[in-house]
């Protein structure tokens, strides 16, 4: 039990200091200049990328060129208005970082791009940014960003099982795959009930500076324990949203020092299904200090609601 609270104490506290934060405030483009090449163009199409450092091969060059060429004759050269359109980037590919259901966001951003990409000149894309600006300022501002706990799931805190008697529930085959997938690390087991009955939490413990592991979620009490939810980068944390009467799900997986892997999942009325993920890239500090991060490689499937 001991060692159950240290590692969840430990893993949430990693996941907590991630994203706190002191009071939100709109950066500057030349306080966003770390990320990659990817990162700078998407945010500030009309930079000068050899002054960044990516250096001056003919690549490079050319996913500049492509990204200016999206853009309206003189864009770039209306000092006003690049600055707005990465105002209104920031705010798009920020919030999406901030929000606990970025699939409902990316949506909306996607009819935003649009309009955007239709614009043939300099009066028609600033009237766009403008819509974008005062849209997405309340929500960028308004997002708290914390670590779900919500309590959906159990009814109170999930207490520590041994892990054999975890592992004899599942039976023979699902046991010995768990068993198989945590080697050495063993694996770490507690339970809870609440609104859908009984849960069983399974996960492989973890060493060194290692903050993700596999996890398992399952519902037990029948017949046969029912498989929920499986992945490789847990813990999950417990959105206060839902979708066919369960709570949703995400998780954050550490990919480098200024990257995060963030998933969400939404129960489809059998198990839950992967909804939305990004990649949760660092990108510079705004004038309080504040990290600041922006969510690229979206990608977005829908699970039906009922």
């Amino acid at each position: 039990m001991k060692h159950l609270i240290t590692l969840l104490a430990c893993t949430l506290s990693l996941a907590s200091s991630v994203w706190a934060e002191g009071k939100r405030v709109l950066p500057a483009s030349a306080q966003v200049e770390g990320g990659y090449l990817s990162s700078q163009l998407l945010l500030k199409p009309c930079v000068d990328v050899a002054a960044l450092g990516f250096g001056a091969d003919d690549s490079v060059h050319q996913e500049a060129a492509v990204a200016r060429k999206a853009l309206p004759a003189g864009t770039c050269e209306d000092a006003v208005l690049v600055e707005k359109l990465f105002k209104a980037r920031f705010l798009q590919y920020g919030s999406i970082a901030l929000v606990d259901a970025p699939w409902t966001l990316a949506q909306r951003i996607e009819r935003q791009n649009r309009a955007i990409s239709r614009c043939q000149d300099r009066q028609c894309l600033t009237r766009e940014l403008d819509t974008v600006i005062a849209q997405l300022s309340p929500v960028y501002f308004g997002a708290s960003r914390a670590w779900p706990r919500g309590k959906g799931l159990c009814a109170t805190e999930a207490l520590a099982m041994p892990a054999n008697k975890a592992l004899a529930v599942l039976g023979a085959g699902p046991g010995q795959q768990v068993t198989a997938e945590c080697g050495e690390e063993g694996v770490i087991a507690s339970s809870c009930r609440g609104p859908h009955g009984r849960l069983l939490f399974l996960s492989c413990g973890m060493s060194g500076n290692q903050v993700n592991a596999s996890q398992w979620l399952y519902r037990v009490g029948k017949a046969q324990p029912e498989p929920l939810f499986a992945v490789a980068d847990g813990p999950l944390g417990v959105l206060e949203s839902s979708c066919n009467g369960m709570p949703d799900l995400m998780t954050s997986a550490r990919v480098s020092a200024g990257e995060h892997s963030d998933t969400f999942y939404r129960y489809d009325g059998k198990a839950y299904q992967q909804v939305y993920s990004y990649i949760s890239t660092f990108v510079g500090t705004d004038a309080n200090g504040n990290d600041l991060s922006i969510a690229q490689a979206g990608t977005r499937v829908s699970v039906d609601c009922r």
